[in-house]
């Protein structure tokens, strides 16, 4: 009992604690920006390319200790070689991480790095001088899918075996050009995409590798003007997105066997959620809600959540009462919702919203009007790293910690979450081991109440997934505590109960 409510003490302590934003490294010194972009988490390094007047846009690399550093510069001089207008993340598979870069002499085609030599040409797609326009790689069962242009069809959808160190085209939508292919997302164990073909428009499209066959999924918008899907995400078993229609203008829809709309927030043609770029993020899920940035009858880019029980989708919070929220990069990040908007006053900063009351500011990193933009959220090692705009470095590389969650011994050699959280029923506690450890693990309430325990076990390295059941339990906050066979604290974090 005396260190369960010593663990919970600990956890109060740091429970008021804010999470702050802060500066990584100015990467281009001054106020001059280096757009960070491409976040990638690649073993206990994070990749991404960045910008500086030497170099141009190259492939850079802060290792596990913060050190942040150019990794390679693969077109020579300041031309740079990696575009940085599609911030989508690069691919990561076996011992190598996969992006599109511009030597210089063979057009920007599909890059490998293994962190330490030199990055090599993995596949040259569009031969010559020509570049191969790949925008987006996601990683299926052991191969790199992406799209690409090979110079005769126009963008397709590609993969890349690592096997054979070989690319093929797998889809031609478009028989008479280019199909658009874009919105790439990996869906058990399919592809899916958007696509263009002049009869039907962009419609939402699937890959199988099974039959080795690309279908369109469904017609949502009839003729030639097409749907637009966008925003694809996976979310437990479904697929959602966003796509207009004449009929309903830009809603959320689901898929599991069939496509089905869930919002219309906006009655009628009007859209309830905003058309947006490529990779925005504006669907994401926290304690069994699937939350949106949607818009009503007068303004627009709020937060929305929709129930799945209920079918139900109702507005949570205007950040904005009288403007454009702009709500955009969710994501679900220490048991809390973090994204992005505009309340009015102080421009485009980070919000976080813990499923209860109202969602709050973070922090204001570029004070005045205009906002820091943050956006290209990616976790790694339990922190939230993004770019971000201030009024003394530009647009540099940040990270933000939110200590509010968990505490965890610095000898606890793993990642541990526990999902849904808050939850009505069960939790799982999933911990992804460095190595094999003993450990024993219990539940208690804010009183240092014991109300579960799993008896001490050897887990090998690797994923451990453990049940937390919660169902007889009262409404409120409750505490796990991971501990060794000597009972010294490893990790310890909060569940909610709902």
């Amino acid at each position: 009992m005396k260190r369960s409510l010593l663990s919970l003490s600990l956890l109060a302590s740091i429970a008021t604690a804010t999470a702050q934003p802060a500066l990584v490294k100015d990467i281009n010194p001054g106020s001059a920006s280096s757009y960070p972009t491409h976040l990638t988490v690649f073993g206990k390094k994070l990749v991404f390319s960045a910008f500086d007047a030497t170099n141009g846009f190259e492939l850079w690399s802060m290792d596990s200790a913060g050190t942040t550093g150019l990794a390679y510069n693969i077109n020579p001089g300041n031309s740079g070689s990696i575009n940085m207008a599609y911030n989508s993340p690069f691919a990561v598979l076996g011992k190598y991480i996969y992006f599109p870069a511009d030597n210089g002499t063979s057009g920007t085609e599909l890059y490998k790095w293994d962190g330490s030599n030199p990055p090599s040409l993995a596949a040259e797609i569009n031969t010559g001088a020509g570049s191969s326009y790949i925008t987006e790689l996601v990683v299926m069962k052991g191969k790199i899918y992406f799209n690409a242009e090979d110079g005769i069809n126009g963008s397709e959808l590609w993969v890349y075996d690592t096997t054979s160190n070989s690319a093929m085209r797998l889809s031609n939508v478009n028989q008479f050009g280019t199909s658009i292919v874009s919105n790439l997302v990996a869906f058990k164990d399919k592809m899916y995409f958007s696509a263009w073909e002049p009869s039907t428009g962009i419609e939402l499209y699937q890959y199988d590798p099974m039959t080795n066959n690309t279908t369109m999924v469904t017609d949502l918008e009839a003729g030639v003007d097409g749907s637009y899907p966008q925003n694809l995400v996976v979310i437990g078993d479904k697929l959602y997105f966003t796509a207009q229609t004449s009929a309903s203008g830009r809603e959320v829809y689901v898929y599991e066997t069939s496509v089905a709309r869930i919002t219309d927030v906006n009655a009628g043609p009007a859209s309830s959620v905003p058309f947006t770029f490529t990779n925005s993020k504006t669907i994401a899920m926290l304690g069994g809600y699937i939350y949106f940035s949607g818009n009503d009858a007068t303004t627009s880019g709020h937060l929305y959540k929709f129930d799945p029980a209920t079918g139900v989708a109702t507005l949570v919070y205007k950040v904005n009462a009288t403007g454009d929220g702009e709500i955009s990069n969710l994501v679900n990040y220490a048991g809390k919702l973090y994204f992005t908007a505009n309340d009015g006053a102080n421009g485009n900063e980070i919000w976080k919203f813990t499923g209860f009351g109202a969602p709050t500011m973070v922090a204001d990193i570029f004070p005045g009007f205009d906002g820091s933009f943050a956006a290209d959220f990616t976790l790694m090692n339990n922190t939230l790293y993004f770019s971000a705009t201030d009024d003394v470095n530009g647009t540099e590389l940040y990270k933000l910690h939110d200590s509010t969650t968990s505490v965890q011994n610095v000898r606890f050699a793993a990642d541990v979450k526990v999902y849904p959280n808050p939850t009505a029923s069960e939790a799982t506690l999933q911990m992804n081991l460095q190595h094999s450890a003993t450990l024993q693990v219990k539940m208690v309430d804010m009183t240092g109440r014991t109300v579960y325990t799993i008896a001490a076990a050897t887990y090998a390295a690797g994923e451990t997934k453990l049940n937390l059941p919660m169902t007889n339990l009262a409404t409120g906050t409750y505490a796990y505590i991971i501990s060794d066979e000597n009972g010294k604290l490893m990790h310890s974090g909060r569940i909610q109960k709902q």
